[in-house]
């Protein structure tokens, strides 16, 4: 059934729909009208789940945590300094295994403070062991939190998933989303418990590990992420089914036909991207767009078996990784190190909700286009926009 509805009542929504049993969450803008409206659900009776009021976001990542241990089906929302206050939490619930859901409203991180939109309050939070998607508009976030559940929950994967979504730019502002018939998420997502506590068999839980067993478990939980890729791509397929809507996996592209410079990024600049990429081909121009729908686990198979036959990659990254440059132009180039010589270009662009227009993505890739023929290395990141 559509519905006019902006990103926050998207995550709403998914949560009611996936039968959220626990929400535990901590106000904090621009997330907090998703517990409002969850809070509203559960008032009205068409959502059975326990609200746990908390004083941090630290506390609410911890509840949400041992109500999963319990067996519940838990989600929650944050971001920026929140989702940073969670930091030490994220890293009991990756390492415990526990497929719970978070909705995090990307915003960026103080200090200048700020309440507009950037990736890096996630990409802070990369090497946390937590699946992480991006989306591109609010039909995608409450897709993809729907197919979040049910990926978390697989006995293949085991893990906690964080759905990213743009503060602002897809939290209060609406668009056209199609929310699927209860019986249809429910054929799609049904519950799978598997507690670890039982007060009837009290057992001790996250005990010291000594030097012989921590590193073969971690080998194992890495593994479950690498996993969670394919996993990923066969749940879509599922609900592709279900609901005529494919995300396409991990990645997906557009206009890559004969394309020689493919612009790559994720979130609400894809569909920036790809109006930028229409006119650019409009104007004779070789261009190719690739989304990157799934950043933890990188998709390095996907990205070496699109990406090794063009002449340059154009990497456009809503984050800043100090020093470095942007997080998806790192992964890209070690991705394609050794399997092709092909160059990447980073430019560092639209931090602290700065904005990013069709004509700035035609002006950086005539800049790459530009660059490429007069034989010009690339620089390691350029930032645009200042």
């Amino acid at each position: 059934m559509p519905q006019l509805l902006n990103g926050n009542e998207a995550a709403a929504h998914a949560a009611r729909l996936a039968r959220v049993e626990v929400l535990a969450s901590y106000p904090i803008t621009p997330a907090a009208p998703v517990m409002e409206k969850i809070t509203q659900f559960i008032t009205e009776g068409s959502l059975k789940a326990n609200f746990v009021r908390v004083e941090s976001d630290h506390s609410a990542l911890a509840a949400a945590l041992g109500a999963s241990m319990a067996g519940a089906r838990s989600f929650l929302i944050t971001n920026s300094q929140g989702l940073a206050y969670m930091s030490e939490v994220l890293y009991h619930v990756s390492g415990l295994r526990q497929p719970v859901v978070m909705a995090v409203v990307n915003r960026a991180l103080a200090a200048p403070h700020s309440r507009f939109p950037e990736h890096g309050d996630a990409i802070a939070q990369e090497t946390a062991g937590w699946i992480q998607f991006f989306c591109e508009n609010n039909q995608e976030v409450l897709d993809s939190l729907l197919q979040a559940f049910r990926l978390g929950e697989d006995e293949r994967v085991r893990l906690p998933v964080m759905v990213n979504y743009e503060g602002y730019i897809q939290s209060h502002t609406r668009e056209v989303v199609d929310l699927p018939d209860q019986k249809v998420v429910d054929s799609f997502l049904p519950l799978v418990r598997r507690p670890v506590l039982d007060v009837e068999n009290p057992l001790a839980v996250n005990t010291v590990a000594s030097p012989a067993v921590y590193m073969d478990y971690k080998f194992h939980q890495d593994e479950a992420l690498k996993r969670a890729g394919e996993v990923a791509r066969e749940i879509n397929a599922i609900y592709a089914g279900l609901t005529g809507r494919d995300w396409g996996g991990p990645v997906s592209g557009y206009r890559l036909e004969g394309a020689e410079i493919v612009l790559v990024t994720m979130g609400s600049l894809v569909s920036t991207a790809r109006v930028a990429v229409d006119a650019l081909r409009s104007a004779g121009e070789k261009a190719g767009l690739l989304k990157v729908r799934l950043f933890r686990p990188f998709p390095l198979t996907e990205i070496r078996a699109t990406l090794k036959t063009v002449k340059a990659v154009v990497a456009l990254d809503k984050n800043i990784v100090f020093s470095s440059g942007g997080a998806l132009a790192r992964e890209i180039r070690a991705g394609l190190y050794g399997h092709a010589a092909v160059p990447v270009y980073s430019y560092i662009l639209g931090l602290g909700g700065r904005d990013v227009d069709v004509e700035d993505l035609m002006a950086i890739y005539r800049q790459v286009r530009d660059q490429r023929q007069a034989g010009a290395v690339p620089a390691p990141y350029q930032w645009y926009g200042l």
